[in-house]
């Protein structure tokens, strides 16, 4: 999707970056606060219906979570 915003596309591009190995977060972040960067972002994009982006935040937030509690989705055990 192309927009005319600037912001929308900067945070289009942003979100994009986030497929790629070539982005980090912020050393001085917590889970927490990446979890509520995710939350937030996701929020913004479906409102926007940036559904590309959405996606990309919910498998990047969903490996927070993972992290988090030491757990793996689809794990059949």
């Amino acid at each position: 999707m192309e927009t005319n915003n600037f912001i929308e596309n900067l945070f289009i591009k942003s979100i994009n970056v986030m497929k790629t190995g070539k982005w980090q977060w912020p050393d001085h972040w917590n889970d927490f606060r990446k979890i509520q960067f995710l939350t937030d972002s996701l929020n913004y994009a479906k409102q926007n219906e940036f559904w590309e982006q959405a996606a990309i935040l919910r498998d990047v937030k969903k490996s927070i979570e993972e992290e988090e509690t030491g757990t793996v989705s689809d794990n059949i055990e």
